[in-house]
């Protein structure tokens, strides 16, 4: 079963509402960044989920409408298929379809299921939140209700289940629906920060995947008349796909803030030493913009990359191909922006490709990362001033550490933040006294990736000069170099967070 019945439109601009004054009109125009246009298995317009997610874009960014697109497709490809008025379902049809989806295997994979009851549950909860709406703008009061609780007799009937959220003051109730064809729901472990093995094992993919060895001599064959093209394209992937590991690392970003960092910003970065990271997740057509401040080893990080991918537009160029990059950090191979979704779809590929197939792996999880790490280090600070333990820690205590964590990370309330401070005492209890441990995670996270880019540095010395003896001299000197800078990292992360001047950071370089 296809999941994909819609194609998504360019941004359009569309009046929501209009109020009549004695002096002229007023029309309130909603600008929509990438609308999902649905139609019917038969290709017609399937007009009554187009008006549902027009009505409820106000509220939605292009990512939300393009999911609840996807949901729902599954729900018009049923009454599409077997000629099904969306006002004559009932709850047998929502049975057979639940059942449909719960069979479907995948193609690759026979024997495997294409979806987990979790997201059955989420494509059923949908369809129900379609149907209520539907019911509520298009069907007479006088017919059979065509959802709802059961004491009102509907063709299909869901329980209203409340959902305590938040503590104290900022305690939220609110509500949600299931239906008797949801499979149970899986209990999943919640997505815990992404392991530093797993990190290395990927980078080190990275690196193979950025030399010809690694390919097959059918797949070199293509390049037989543009062997320099194919070098421009190793090169820029691998510096593609280090960077995007090294700023999910240090910053916790939002993939969808990934997409959406402009370069123009960032070319004198060296400078300014601050990235400018759009904040999601706020309900604003515009996402405001947070700075996040660089010393001036990660500034440089960012700066090479730029240059990465400034060299390999003007490599596209000489071979005859024409990028159109814009703004975009992160490009195809084509030299065009590429999607979010892509970006992550290609680190799923290098985590299985490292070893990891069937293991938890996305980019979201190196953001668990950083917020852990970075709790751990307002906690041991805020002990150290403080003098208290674990067991004297108040609310109020907890409340002003999320907010200074929350000013690095984008969030506009502390409430998601509060399962950190679990997270964080177990790393503590783990590592027992970690006066240094966060500044030496730091600077070892460096590290490691400096001696990568080394060793494939070598690997290319090594191609181009078959016939003679690598100098031995020139490597020791980069280890060298490489290794003092570590020095200069963790003395400049165990000053980090403490009443020190700009001086005394400067004076380490």
């Amino acid at each position: 079963m296809k999941s994909q019945l819609f194609h998504v439109l360019p941004p359009t601009s569309l009046a929501h509402s209009g109020v009549k004054h004695k002096f002229g009109d007023h029309v309130t125009i909603q600008n929509i960044r990438a609308f999902p246009f649905v139609h019917w298995p038969s290709g017609k317009p399937c007009d009554p989920v187009n008006m549902y997610l027009l009505d409820i874009a106000i509220e939605a960014t292009g990512d939300s409408l393009r999911t609840y697109a996807t949901k729902l497709s599954h729900l018009v490809r049923y009454c599409g298929r077997n000629v099904i008025n969306i006002e004559n379902l009932t709850d047998a049809h929502i049975q057979e379809l639940s059942k449909e989806l719960q069979d479907e295997m995948l193609q690759s994979a026979p024997l495997e299921r294409k979806r987990n009851d979790n997201t059955i549950r989420a494509i059923l909860s949908q369809a129900i939140r379609f149907l209520l709406w539907y019911q509520s703008k298009f069907m007479l009061l006088l017919r059979t209700p065509l959802i709802g609780e059961h004491r009102i007799s509907p063709q299909i009937i869901i329980k209203k289940v409340v959902n305590d959220r938040g503590k104290g003051k900022n305690k939220q109730i609110d509500y949600y629906y299931t239906h008797s064809a949801m499979p149970t729901g899986e209990s999943r472990e919640p997505k815990r920060p992404i392991a530093t093995s797993m990190i290395e094992d990927i980078q080190r993919c990275i690196n193979r995947l950025g030399v010809t060895q690694e390919y097959s001599a059918r797949f070199i064959q293509r390049y037989k008349n543009n062997q320099s093209l194919l070098s421009a394209q190793l090169n820029y992937m691998r510096a593609r796909r280090h960077f995007m590991i090294w700023i999910m690392m240090h910053t916790g970003l939002r993939p969808s803030e990934l997409d959406e960092m402009q370069v123009m910003e960032h070319e004198k970065i060296l400078q300014t030493r601050k990235l400018l990271i759009p904040t999601k997740k706020r309900r604003k057509h515009n996402a405001p913009k947070r700075s996040f401040p660089l010393l001036i080893n990660s500034a440089s990080v960012v700066h090479r990359y730029l240059l990465a991918r400034k060299s390999y537009c003007e490599s596209l160029i000489s071979a005859g191909i024409k990028p159109n990059p814009g703004e975009s950090f992160f490009l195809r191979l084509d030299g065009n922006p590429i999607k979010k979704s892509s970006l992550e779809k290609d680190f799923e590929r290098l985590a299985n490709k490292a070893g990891y197939k069937g293991v938890q792996a996305c980019l979201s999880m190196f953001r668990h990362r950083f917020i852990t790490y970075e709790v751990i280090a307002h906690l041991k600070e805020f002990i150290q001033h403080s003098g208290k333990s674990r067991q004297m820690m108040t609310d109020i205590d907890y409340q002003s550490i999320l907010k200074r964590v929350a000013t690095k990370t984008g969030h506009g309330s502390i409430e998601s933040l509060w399962n950190y401070i679990d997270l964080a005492w177990d790393e503590i209890d783990v590592w027992g006294s970690i006066d240094k441990a966060i500044a030496r995670l730091n600077s070892a996270d460096q590290l490691f990736s400096d001696l990568l880019a080394l060793q494939h540095e070598t690997i290319v010395l090594d191609n181009r000069q078959s016939n003679r003896k690598i100098d031995l001299k020139q490597i020791v000197d980069r280890i060298g170099e490489i290794i003092s800078t570590a020095k200069q990292d963790i003395k400049i992360n165990e000053l980090h967070g403490k009443n020190v001047t700009s001086s005394e950071i400067h004076h380490l370089y």
